[in-house]
């Protein structure tokens, strides 16, 4: 948890809506563990633990701590506002609480998993269930196999919160154009541990914890890694039911939309390529996908959104990268630069956030 529950009407609905799916789902025998950025986090939650009272839930503090050496002045050559008010960090915010989830995972010693879904995860029908047959059903080196799923409906619909439709269809042909991505998870020709939602044997914990590169940016696909190179299992199951699974995202609008979609074209640009940075989201339809837009009125109306605002944000990234060398986004309480061609991320945050300690 990298921020309070939100006070905003419409995003606590969402919050509250995709949380109660995923402590709803869990028993007597599992825990919660909130790994919260500030106190003011953990109080936000308390509502929570009186809601689920069978689920044993606790709560600890973590922050990336600060760089160690010389953190050089990427805010000054990049022309920030206030450069002397940045101070640049060990990891990402998400990689500093993975550590936090891997260290608890790794000293169960019992049969069971860790189970680490982003905030807009929605956990239906048997997931854990399906999820768990499917580890054992992989199993590889002696223990089960980390396992994701995967789903189409990476934007959804909920109660109260009246998110238009065209933005759920927007977001969700945004993330749908390679035709061919449901063949290639279940051939796994394609990462397959995911940081939307994983679960992972305690047994895997320790290891992926001493042999990931945190200094990354994508920690689910440096972890997809480290367990292919360690000989474990890994696999992603597609699930195509929303009742089983799906996301609920806060988008609301084109803005919220495009800032998604300017994250994830950032992911990608460690990777030489013609395009900015490679991502899938900017490759040309397959030729199932100009199929698709023929016969599909539909998908042709927001594909064609969706490229003219992937191309938008392309050409964004380019116009920094042609000026700086580099490229940057805000995440939360943290702006992240990169550089093409560079794996490593660099992670800075502005002294005066909440939470954040300088010592």
């Amino acid at each position: 948890m990298y921020r309070p529950r939100s006070e905003t009407s419409r995003e606590q609905i969402v919050f509250d809506y995709t949380l109660r799916s995923r402590l709803g789902a869990l028993g007597q025998d599992d825990a919660a563990v909130f790994i919260c950025d500030s106190q003011a986090t953990i109080d936000s939650l308390y509502a929570f633990e009186v809601e689920f009272p069978q689920v044993l839930m606790v709560a600890t503090l973590t922050n990336p701590l600060p760089y160690k050496g010389k953190s050089g002045s990427t805010p000054l050559e990049l022309k920030w506002g206030n450069p002397n008010q940045w101070q640049r960090v060990q990891t990402t915010d998400r990689w500093a609480r993975i550590d936090v989830a891997l260290e608890i995972g790794g000293l169960m010693n019992q049969a069971g998993y860790l189970l680490m879904p982003a905030h807009d995860a929605v956990w239906g029908d048997n997931l854990l269930i399906q999820l768990e047959r499917f580890s054992q059903h992989f199993a590889k080196n002696g223990l089960p196999a980390a396992v994701s799923p995967y789903t189409y409906y990476q934007h959804s619909a909920v109660a109260e919160a009246a998110i238009p439709d065209d933005i759920i269809h927007l977001m969700n042909t945004v993330f749908s154009r390679d035709s061919w991505f449901k063949w290639k998870i279940q051939r796994d020709e394609v990462q397959a541990f995911w940081g939307k939602m994983s679960m992972t044997p305690f047994g895997l914990c320790g290891a992926i914890r001493s042999n990931t590169e945190q200094t990354l940016w994508e920690d689910d696909l440096d972890i997809d890694r480290t367990l292919r190179d360690l000989g474990y299992g890994v696999r992603c199951m597609w699930v195509n039911n929303p009742a089983v699974y799906g996301q609920g995202p806060p988008v609301f609008n084109r803005d919220g939309v495009r800032k998604v979609i300017e994250r994830t074209l950032h992911y990608s640009l460690h990777i030489p390529d013609e395009r900015v940075g490679g991502s899938s989201l900017n490759v040309p339809l397959d030729w199932l996908g100009r199929l698709r837009a023929i016969i599909s009125p539909r998908f042709r109306h927001y594909n064609s959104e969706a490229e003219m605002l992937i191309a938008s944000c392309a050409a964004e990234i380019g116009k920094r990268l042609d000026t700086f060398g580099a490229s940057w986004v805000d995440w939360g309480a943290y702006r992240y630069v990169v550089c093409v061609r560079d794996p490593v991320v660099e992670v800075w945050a502005q002294n005066q956030i909440r939470g954040f300690n300088m010592t």
